[in-house]
């Protein structure tokens, strides 16, 4: 990553280390681990594709989930809106530029309708399709304990299941919208419709995992 890294300009990973990254500390679900796996990902894709402007792809991936501070469910068109009132992005990037970056956030999520309007929008929405499964149940926990604190342990883990089959097997929407694949991604897919494929066989899953990530389950429920 460090390769990659080396080549953004020193003043934007100083200002995303210092002024970006620490607002995600404030969500569960979305943290800035998440974010920088993110931008790892989105740089590892860029860097094959002649024309592409790092910075740029850099300030996305940094960016796409800084809206769930205000909502969740349009988080993307709120980290666009961050994105083009940003003062400090203003005095780097063009106008063009800054409308392209939130396009390509507000066209990050894989349950968009159509495709995203630009080349950025690509890159970002496939880097934020994780192919670790542990990051994806520890994640869509955390998420779900958060977003429906009145559900019992295992209402929250049958909405995981659905939500990960919803998206995630094969022919779901987080495979179709997949534009830059890679054979990691298509054993990903793989393993979660196997994982997912009954409600018991989940639970169980879901449930030796959280034991191992938490201990007793009584520190979760």
């Amino acid at each position: 990553m460090e390769s990659e890294l080396a080549k953004i300009n020193p003043k934007i990973r100083r200002y995303v280390k210092t002024e970006i990254l620490p607002k995600y500390r404030q969500l569960k679900g979305h943290t800035s681990s998440h974010i920088t796996d993110v931008i790892y990902r989105s740089l590892k894709i860029a860097k094959e594709i002649d024309g592409v402007n790092l910075d740029m792809v850099y300030i996305i991936a940094a960016y796409h989930d800084l809206g769930r501070l205000i909502d969740n469910e349009t988080h993307h068109l709120e980290s666009g809106k961050m994105l083009r009132n940003d003062v400090f992005l203003k005095t780097l990037f063009s106008d063009e530029e800054i409308e392209t970056m939130a396009e390509a956030v507000e066209d990050h999520r894989a349950s968009l309708k159509g495709d995203p309007r630009n080349l950025y929008g690509k890159i970002v929405s496939s880097a934020d399709r994780s192919c670790d499964i542990t990051e994806i149940l520890a994640r869509a926990y955390d998420y779900n304990k958060t977003l429906h604190p009145e559900f019992s342990e295992p209402e929250i883990i049958e909405n995981i299941r659905t939500v990960l089959r919803g998206k995630y097997i094969p022919g779901a929407y987080g495979d179709k919208k997949m534009y830059f694949r890679t054979p990691e991604y298509d054993v990903f897919l793989k393993k979660v419709e196997e994982i997912t494929s009954t409600p018991e066989g989940f639970f169980k899953i879901q449930t030796e995992f959280n034991k191992k990530r938490f201990g007793n389950l009584e520190t979760i429920s």
